[in-house]
């Protein structure tokens, strides 16, 4: 038997930030076979790949290895942030005006009016640059706002203060000085690192939280060894698991040291890439 972890964005999802019939497809066939473990393993909320991708029974790897559930939605493990070191974070991205989001086992709190504070900044980065698509840019704005279980707050600190768990915090900036300012500030952070996994964004996590880590720990909860792991991904918040597993599969659209770590290469996530991974390359 062997454990199959699939990203999300980039990989199952297309372009237009739907999962691939086809790709669900196959998935569905192997839940129902039996014969390998399947697991998403991405940086969106678990709540939210429900939403995205509607299979029962799937164990799931989410907030990029902060938080482990089996088939039944038990919670296996998790490696939230320190709640002083969240609360800290929380403070420095306030003072430096940018978006984000605090995600939580129950929820994405969003503080308010983050729509104008992104519309704000795409009107100052086209002042500059007027060639750029208009429409394109706002729509990769556009995914975080359509989240399944996106909540606006007028004041962050406080959902640290309900002491729910905080599983990551996202920056979407248009700002490319204040978003490499963050990933400088969080350089050298004993207790969080950063990672990314689309453009204008930033993902600050627990250290003890990434997709390798995670991976190993729900293949060692179902005794399969890292040498009968397979991964699917795409993007920089795939490398660890990419650095692990025993065999791994780039998309095509993959970024280039993504696909320097892959035994294998995959179509792009437009022409259902995992759907032919899961059919030819396994």
């Amino acid at each position: 038997m062997k454990l199959i972890a699939i990203d999300l964005d980039g990989t199952l999802l297309t372009s237009q930030v739907k999962p691939s019939e086809e790709g669900i497809a196959e998935i569905a066939k192997m839940l129902k076979s039996g014969e390998h473990k399947v697991t998403i393993c991405t940086g969106r909320a678990s709540y939210d790949v429900r939403n995205l991708v509607g299979l029962d029974n799937l164990p799931m790897i989410s907030f990029n290895g902060a938080s482990v559930i089996d088939g039944e939605g038990r919670l296996l493990n998790e490696t939230p942030i320190e709640r002083k070191i969240a609360e800290e974070a929380v403070q420095y991205l306030h003072e430096l005006d940018v978006y984000f989001e605090i995600f939580c086992p129950d929820a994405i709190y969003s503080p308010s009016r983050g729509e104008d504070k992104l519309r704000a900044e795409m009107d100052v980065l086209l002042s500059s640059n007027p060639g750029i698509d208009r429409d394109l840019l706002w729509k990769s704005a556009m995914i975080q706002f359509v989240q399944f279980g996106i909540r606006q707050v007028n004041h962050p600190q406080q959902v640290l203060q309900t002491g729910s768990s905080v599983y990551k915090l996202l920056v979407f900036t248009y700002n490319e000085r204040k978003l490499q300012a963050i990933q400088e500030h969080f350089a050298d952070h004993p207790y969080v690192h950063t990672t990314s996994s689309a453009d204008h964004t930033l993902e600050i996590i627990s250290t003890a939280t990434d997709k390798g880590k995670a991976l190993k720990f729900l293949a060692d909860h179902y005794s399969i060894p890292l040498s009968d792991t397979v991964v699917i991904g795409d993007s920089y918040n795939d490398i660890s698991m990419f650095q692990i597993a025993g065999t791994r599969i780039a998309m095509e659209n993959a970024v280039d040291e993504v696909k320097q770590l892959s035994s294998a290469v995959t179509r792009s996530n437009n022409e259902h890439g995992v759907a032919y991974a899961l059919r030819h390359l396994i």
